[in-house]
């Protein structure tokens, strides 16, 4: 697809949901929605438990420069966990929310990257295209937990 033109006239030949196509790499396939849903949560939640506790040993790894260095690696660890399980329960959040019609922001994001850009090596639209890919391939795209995308054979 080269313009956005190319892009729009394209969305009506997609064949939501009859699984006939391939998945691209680095997805979860579901059967259901609400089963990505759950697993897109624990997901989140993992994913944020690892980032925390890599922060954490990042933080004692480097040297405090205070007299106080087990207060001050205690302070780094907290700020850590407290600003990963608030992006946690965000994520979890916007997840759950999720509209049924996941289709729309997927294509909306992919038709603002075709526009400004016009490049499809440019990151944003290369991780647009992966995402469309998955509605090309007949299955719907939940979200993007750590780079694996979450998706679904059919809603319900």
């Amino acid at each position: 697809m080269n313009t956005l033109n190319d892009f729009l006239a394209s969305i009506k030949e997609v064949k939501f949901f009859s699984g006939a196509g391939e998945l691209p790499e680095g997805c979860l396939l579901f059967d259901t929605r609400e089963g990505a849903q759950a697993a897109a949560r624990d997901g989140t939640r993992d994913y944020a438990r690892r980032a925390t506790w890599d922060a954490a040993r990042m933080a004692r790894r480097t040297p405090p420069w205070t007299d106080g260095g087990t207060a001050l690696w205690d302070a780094d660890t907290i700020a850590a966990r407290s600003a990963t399980r608030d992006v946690a329960w965000y994520t979890t959040r916007k997840v759950a929310t999720c509209i049924v019609n996941d289709a729309a922001p997927d294509a909306e994001l992919l038709a603002g990257c075709i526009a400004s850009w016009e490049d499809p090596t440019e990151p944003n639209t290369k991780y647009a295209l992966r995402r469309w890919s998955v509605w090309q391939a007949g299955y719907g795209c939940l979200c993007d937990v750590g780079g694996t995308l979450y998706c679904y054979r059919r809603v319900a």
